[in-house]
């Protein structure tokens, strides 16, 4: 009998495997007592930090008012939003090309998009790290025989729960019953969820608690200064001064601090008192102690927000490259959330093609490849010119690979021994015509300006001379005759090599 080997050795024949106990769930929370929704028809936001609060995901929108926290959120997104280089391409088997059905859906779904703001739909699909999720409805329209992608609008998230099933639904008035979300007319975007926490992993609920000790903070350092920050007014009453003469001396110096005007008996005495200390800079290094908090529950590190004089150039390199991992992950959230789009626009409009697939057009790393190249010549691997072509997007005849030297130079030779020699005797006839009455006609300049070149002693009268003298001896008319038959004698020549070329048509 067929079976298998059990981890423990027994040997386990295939017939006396219950079948129906493989394609039921079995590890459920109603089995082992932790159905936390069976009172209720939603299940409860498992968040730690919320519920430890008692609050809801809704206080999470108000922690954006603190400039680290929207700082973060705004490094963290425009490292996605600025790769403007994406599109949809019509999807393909492995090894095949792409059908007309796959590629008329393409240029379909690419076309319903252009009208579209996909700038900002990305900006709100990126708020699932921040959220925990984003649901986006999709507004679909009849268009002859298909539907055509309308819009794509992100919807709030506090309208929405998760089921005792795991499933997204839309809450009704009363919060106490739920609608399963309907197929294809939603995506629902999520940041790691876990089968206990299907609402998503919000990394904003993990600010809360530096948010509030910061604004604590802030408040009481503003305090502190206000008493201990500007210079306190002292002032020494007169020996012997009673106490409302003293109360009055101490009114007068309180509307100093506004009017910087004060009378006080002539034998009284002012003086103004600094601060001295460093409480204040104790203080300093507690905001910032919740502002590294921050940036680093958002970013993953904080030296990309601020260096404070310190790190070397390795920490910034890595903690660089923490951040590029960071975009690199929201860069898979989008793609993920397009080719859902696309899967359900293909089982809308046509199952039977191939559906189109979203990603981002990573720019070229020409050095990285050269270096690979070069370490893979180096164990003996040799490229074609097709590979160099496609690699670079050099074209033939912009290079020449190493074992194409010597026929290189020899089909140089050849070009250059063969020209065309019919041709090129018949200019060097005409230039062997033309020559003498080329020297005829200017014998009397020629000789006019050697005259001038004996003459001069300097530079200065040779330019003088050549001014004064030049032309005065020239025939132009003669001279422009020559020219115009040297013209017209090339354009010809050059008329017939062309007709006479071999590969002419």
């Amino acid at each position: 009998m067929p079976g298998i080997w059990a981890p423990n050795g027994d040997w386990i024949e295939f017939a006396q495997v219950d079948h129906r106990s493989l394609t039921a769930e079995m590890a459920t929370a109603a089995a082992v007592g932790e159905d936390l929704g069976s009172m209720l028809a939603y299940l409860p936001d498992p968040d730690p930090v919320l519920r430890k609060r008692g609050d809801d995901a809704k206080i999470l929108e108000d922690l954006t008012a603190d400039d680290q926290v929207m700082t973060a959120i705004q490094n963290r997104k425009l490292r996605v939003l600025c790769r403007r280089d994406y599109d949809f391409r019509p999807g393909v088997l492995p090894g095949k090309e792409a059908t007309p059905q796959a590629t008329a859906l393409c240029e379909a779904l690419t076309k319903d998009l252009e009208t579209i703001g996909l700038r900002d739909v990305f900006a709100e699909i990126l708020d699932a790290p921040f959220y925990g999720h984003t649901i986006c409805e999709l507004i679909w329209a009849a268009d002859g025989g298909r539907m055509r992608l309308k819009n794509i609008i992100p919807k709030p998230r506090q309208w929405f729960a998760w089921d005792k099933d795991r499933r997204p639904c839309l809450r009704s008035k009363t919060g106490l019953d739920l609608k399963p979300l309907p197929w294809g007319k939603f995506i629902v975007v999520r940041h790691f969820p876990t089968y206990q926490n299907p609402y998503g992993l919000r990394l904003l609920s993990r600010c809360l608690w530096p948010v509030a000790f910061k604004r604590g903070g802030v408040k009481f350092y503003t305090r502190f200064l206000d008493k201990y920050g500007q210079p306190w007014v002292l002032g020494r009453a007169p020996r012997g001064a009673n106490l409302d003469a003293k109360r009055a001396m101490a009114g007068d110096l309180a509307a100093m601090v506004q009017d910087a005007v004060a009378v006080i008996p002539a034998d009284a005495a002012v003086d103004l008192v600094e601060s001295k200390g460093r409480a204040g800079d104790q203080f300093e290094a507690y905001l910032k102690r919740w502002d590294k908090a921050i940036f680093k529950v958002i970013m993953g590190q904080t030296l990309t927000s601020e260096m404070d004089g310190q790190g070397s150039r390795a920490a910034s390199e890595t903690h660089y490259g923490v951040a590029e991992d960071m975009a690199e992950a929201d860069q898979y959230i989008i793609e993920s959330a397009m080719n859902e789009l696309a899967l359900l626009y293909r089982e809308i409009n046509a199952p039977a093609a191939e559906a189109p697939v979203f990603g981002f057009n990573e720019p070229e790393d020409y050095g990285a490849q050269a270096d690979l190249d070069a370490k893979l010549h180096g164990v003996g691997v040799r490229f074609t010119r097709a590979h160099i072509e496609r690699r670079f997007g050099l074209q033939p005849d912009e290079f020449i690979l190493d074992g194409e030297k010597e026929a290189a130079a020899d089909g140089d030779e050849a070009a250059f021994a063969e020209p065309g020699p019919d041709h090129q005797d018949a200019l060097d006839a005409l230039v062997a015509a033309i020559l003498p009455e080329s020297v005829k006609r200017n014998a009397k300049f020629i000789e006019r300006l050697v005259a001038l070149l004996n003459k001069a002693q300097s530079f200065d009268e040779i330019a003088l001379l050549l001014a004064e003298h030049l032309g005065q001896d020239a025939d132009m008319r003669q001279q422009e005759d020559l020219l115009a038959d040297l013209l017209t004698a090339a354009a010809l020549m050059g008329r017939a090599a062309v007709r006479d070329e071999p590969d002419a048509a």
